[in-house]
C-alpha cells in the first residue's frame, strides 16, 4: 500500500517562500549593520571604491570620449555633458562644445547653440543663447582680435567688442579653433575631477543597508517590506507552533482516555 503525500496548505507554502526572501534581506541588513557600527575602526569613510561596475552603477564613470580644445596654454574639455576648464569642473550642458579661444582677457567657448564667457580664474561669467540668432555653431575663431563664428550652414558672423551683437562677415583668414587629443595624464585628471571625492565604501554599505543601492525610489521600500515580512513570519510562526502544540495535547488527551 502506497502512502500519499499530503499537500501543503498555501499558507505554509507562502510562509516558506517569504521566509527565504526575508532571510536573504535580513542577512544583508545584519552584516551591513555590523560594519556601519565600526565605520571609524574599519575606515570605511576613507576607503574609496575602484570597481568599474559600481562606479558605473552610481554614474561616476563618464561615458564616451572627451572632447578637448586648447588655446593660449589653457584647455576646455567636455566629457559626458560635464565641461572642464583646465581639468576643473566649469558647468554642464547637453550641447557639444565646438570651439574655444582667448580674446580680450576672456576665454570664449562655443556650444551648438550658445556661447560661454569665462574669466582668467576659470569662472563662468555668462552663457549666451544663440539659437534664435543663427544656425547651429560649427566652430569659433579669431581674426585681428575679433571673435568670429562659423555656422553649420557655412555662414560666418563677427561679434562686436562686447560679444553681444553679431553681423555677417566675409572674413577668409580666420584662425579657427580645432580639437586636440587628450593625453593619459589629462585623462586621469579628468576622471578624478568627474568623480569628485569619489565613491566611499561607507556610502556603498549605507545604500546597501537602506536598499537605495537597488533603486533610489523603491529600494528603501524593499527593505521596509523585509522588516514587515519578518514581523509577520514571527507572529505566524508562533501561531503555527502554538496550534500544533495544542493539537498534540488534544491528541494525547484523547488517546489517554480511549485506550
Amino acid at each position: 500500500m502506497t502512502r500519499t503525500r499530503k499537500k501543503a496548505f498555501p499558507f505554509f507554502l507562502w510562509h516558506r517562500r517569504l521566509g527565504l526572501l526575508a532571510m536573504a534581506l535580513m542577512i544583508i541588513l545584519s552584516i551591513t549593520g555590523i560594519l556601519l557600527n565600526h565605520t571609524e575602526s574599519l575606515t570605511l569613510d576613507e576607503t574609496t571604491i575602484e570597481s568599474t561596475a559600481l562606479l558605473n552603477w552610481y554614474g561616476l564613470n563618464p561615458k564616451g570620449k572627451p572632447i578637448q580644445f586648447k588655446h593660449s596654454g589653457h584647455t576646455l574639455t567636455q566629457w559626458d555633458q560635464q565641461i572642464f576648464f583646465n581639468q576643473s569642473p566649469l558647468t554642464s550642458s547637453p550641447q557639444i562644445i565646438t570651439g574655444f579661444v582667448a580674446i580680450n582677457n576672456l576665454f570664449v567657448a562655443s556650444l551648438k547653440n550658445s556661447i560661454l564667457l569665462i574669466d582668467n580664474q576659470g569662472t563662468l561669467i555668462e552663457q549666451i543663447d544663440t539659437q534664435y540668432e543663427f544656425n547651429a555653431i560649427k566652430t569659433i575663431g579669431i581674426q585681428n582680435k575679433q571673435l568670429l563664428l562659423s555656422t553649420e550652414n557655412n555662414q560666418i558672423y563677427m561679434a562686436d567688442e562686447q560679444i553681444v551683437n553679431w553681423h555677417k562677415s566675409n572674413a577668409d583668414k580666420v584662425e579657427w579653433s580645432a580639437r586636440t587629443d587628450v593625453d593619459e595624464t589629462e585623462l586621469e585628471q579628468l576622471e578624478q575631477a568627474f568623480r569628485g571625492r569619489g565613491l566611499s565604501l561607507e556610502r556603498v554599505i549605507l545604500d546597501l543597508h537602506s536598499g537605495r543601492i537597488f533603486n533610489e525610489r523603491w529600494g528603501i521600500h524593499l527593505m521596509d517590506a523585509s522588516a514587515i515580512i519578518i514581523t509577520w513570519l514571527s507572529i505566524s510562526g508562533t501561531w503555527v507552533w502554538y496550534s500544533r502544540r495544542k493539537k498534540q495535547k488534544t491528541k494525547k488527551h484523547y488517546q489517554k482516555h480511549h485506550k
